[in-house]
């Protein structure tokens, strides 16, 4: 296999001449950087990218963590990280995630440098466990994981937004609330908050009040069902998804029930469309200010605010 020099030999020219032709660099005279082009061209020559980022120190992919690719949250979280990775030139690994032994796999990739940086869109492991790794390449933790950490972080002000969204239901007379989420609070940063939040303005949150497990419109509309089906019917649901909440609002309609209100996230057409209230987390911002903070090496925490539209 035809190797730099290879080219060098053929040429007459030093292998840092050819080098600074392969990688577009200035300081070569046209004749000598025609003539090295020429021959790469008559030898087929590709130069080695990973070998050569790897020589670099980095290889110009992040690899971002999450737990599901159809969710809408994570979707445009990626939608996010993936334009601006696109507009750098760096490429987007996605690493689906579902518990602790497969986050630590990415971690030792990470080590092995396979990565230059992680985004964990969602954990599973502790923040220690991401600290000790950070030494081996950038991490970014997508939620406050507190001033003391030495981790970078592009989070929401969830906890305030929903706060908000819940009052707000209180106000309205919603006496009851239903609460559709897609994994338990042992290992859902997200689910942690939303319990916290509805114990701030409702109190416990029984296990009747809560499902979970969903992820998609079809999952919404099987919340809906066991809702609909409890002897003490919610007055209204707080879902963890625009989609996942029209499922739930559809299967009310299908089966001839009272309309039940319902409050989703992310503003996505659906909750425009049936007009129920949404909290909008500006998630593709988030994912643009993760990247950044994931091609730098600072422990920035970078607050991106939420915003509850009520319908």
């Amino acid at each position: 296999m035809t190797n730099i020099h290879d080219i060098a030999r053929l040429s007459g020219y030093s292998v840092s001449t050819v080098s600074r032709v392969i990688n577009h660099q200035k300081y070569v005279a046209d004749d000598k950087r025609a003539k090295v082009e020429a021959i790469m061209q008559e030898l087929d020559y590709v130069p080695n990218r990973v070998a050569r980022d790897l020589s670099r120190g980095r290889t110009k992919t992040i690899g971002v963590v999450l737990p599901y690719a159809n969710h809408p949250y994570f979707a445009r979280v990626v939608d996010g990280i993936v334009s601006a990775g696109f507009a750098a030139g760096y490429k987007i690994m996605l690493l689906p995630n579902y518990d602790m032994t497969i986050e630590r796999h990415y971690l030792e990739d990470l080590r092995s440098k396979a990565y230059d940086a992680l985004i964990f869109t969602s954990r599973s492991s502790s923040l220690d466990t991401l600290e000790r790794y950070r030494k081996y390449g950038q991490i970014v933790c997508c939620e406050d994981p507190g001033d003391d950490r030495a981790l970078a972080a592009a989070y929401t002000d969830r906890m305030a937004s929903y706060v908000t969204a819940l009052r707000w239901a209180k106000q309205q007379g919603y006496a009851t609330m239903g609460v559709i989420l897609s994994r338990n609070n042992v290992i859902s940063a997200s689910t942690r908050v939303t319990r916290r939040a509805y114990h701030e303005v409702y109190g416990q949150l029984d296990d009747e009040r809560l499902y979970t497990g969903a992820a998609t419109y079809e999952d919404g509309y099987h919340a809906g069902k066991y809702f609909a089906n409890q002897a003490s019917r919610v007055a209204a649901i707080f879902a963890n998804g625009d989609d996942i909440g029209a499922g739930a609002y559809q299967y009310f309609m299908d089966h001839g029930l009272a309309p039940i209100p319902v409050i989703g996230q992310e503003n996505l057409l659906t909750s425009r469309l049936l007009k129920f209230s949404t909290i909008d987390h500006h998630l593709e911002s988030l994912g643009q200010s993760a990247f950044r903070l994931a091609i730098g090496k600072t422990r920035t925490h970078e607050l991106i605010k939420s915003e509850f539209i009520p319908r």
